[in-house]
């Protein structure tokens, strides 16, 4: 997705620069730099461990007693999606809802009662999985309160949030994943073509749009990986801490 402006590829190019000398300098004293975890630059992208595919193993491990996951959004949270990522978080010991409805929007979501009735309940992680239906509006900033509101909302709750975008089905949206990117603070933002990959048309259902199995699957598990390398239980459960920086 090319959503880099002018003035960040001039700061990519000079970056590359930097890189290439210190390399060049590392190849000739025999010495390798510690690999680290950078923040990105651009919504686009990814600084954890990619996941490899079909080789990587899928992290497991164990959540804290009584916390339980609440995922919301579009008919994409029910396209394999959810159905993949229910069982890892079973196998965790972590209880895990979903409430997704078809077609739906950002806007909608901002005003909707069962939110704050779900959120009243206080969930341990929120998983907002919505953008889908307005990747062609053509003004997508004018959405931009209603996913600060969602996220704002979240975050009242007390719960860990991320905001997981739709792997596209086209060359591009209109801009409404960079508003999501731009706006969905605290939410932590999850790129799903920018970690994964696009998905082929053979991962797609028969209206091309939607993930089938195999694609659902292959999403799930990357969000899953991506979950694991962000968590520190250290500080609270499904505590999230972000790599990637807004802007």
């Amino acid at each position: 997705m090319a959503r880099v402006g002018y003035a960040a590829i001039q700061w990519l190019l000079s970056s590359t620069l930097l890189c290439a000398i210190g390399c060049h300098a590392a190849r000739r004293d025999g010495s390798q730099a510690p690999a680290e975890k950078l923040q990105a630059t651009f919504a686009s992208e990814w600084t954890g461990v990619g996941e490899a595919r079909g080789a990587a193993p899928v992290p497991t491990w164990t959540a804290a007693k009584g916390t339980w996951v609440l995922h919301i959004g579009d008919s994409f949270v029910d396209a394999s999606f959810q159905q993949n990522l229910r069982p890892h978080f079973l196998a965790a010991g972590a209880k895990y809802f979903s409430n997704a409805a078809t077609a739906a929007y950002t806007t909608q979501w901002a005003s909707d009662r069962d939110l704050d009735g779900w959120l009243a309940r206080r969930p341990s992680l929120v998983i907002v999985t919505l953008g889908a239906n307005e990747v062609d509006v053509p003004f997508p900033l004018a959405h931009a309160r209603a996913i600060a509101g969602i996220s704002r909302k979240i975050a009242a709750a007390g719960a860990s949030c991320v905001w997981t975008t739709p792997p596209l089905w086209k060359g591009d949206d209109k801009g409404i994943l960079q508003v999501i990117h731009d706006y969905c603070a605290p939410c932590l933002f999850f790129d799903s073509d920018a970690v994964m990959g696009r998905l082929e048309a053979t991962e797609r259902r028969p209206d091309h749009i939607h993930p089938n199995e195999r694609g659902g699957a292959r999403w799930a598990r990357a969000f899953w990986t991506w979950l694991a390398e962000h968590r520190d239980d250290s500080v609270g459960p499904w505590h999230l801490v972000p790599y990637e920086r807004r802007g």
